[in-house]
């Protein structure tokens, strides 16, 4: 069986959890804004000229991305969360243990 951390180890480890739960809540408001504002604006500059039964194949399919992309966002979202409660949950049970050796 290992020792237990150090009080800086279980600090560095819960802090690097942290910015990956950052970064991954970066990257899906990143999507939403995308899926957003981003494709919808292109759609409308579409909308001005490309008509037709192709056109609306095309702007299905782009509905359908968007749809997939808000989505996404919304797992990425629940992961980091999850890895940021878990996170929480480990760095108060090492500090626990390690309260208790001390």
């Amino acid at each position: 069986m290992k020792g237990l951390k150090s009080r800086r180890d279980i600090e560095i480890d819960f802090m690097r959890a942290c910015r990956q739960s950052e970064e991954l809540m970066e990257i899906s408001s990143g999507l939403v804004k995308i899926a957003g504002s981003g494709l919808e604006d292109t759609m409308l500059l579409l909308r001005r000229s490309f008509k037709g039964n192709n056109a609306e194949l095309f702007y299905n399919k782009a509905e359908k991305l968007k749809n997939e992309l808000l989505e996404d966002a919304e797992e990425l979202a629940n992961v980091a969360g999850s890895i940021y409660a878990m996170a929480n949950v480990v760095y108060e049970a090492e500090m626990k243990a390690l309260e208790m050796v001390c």
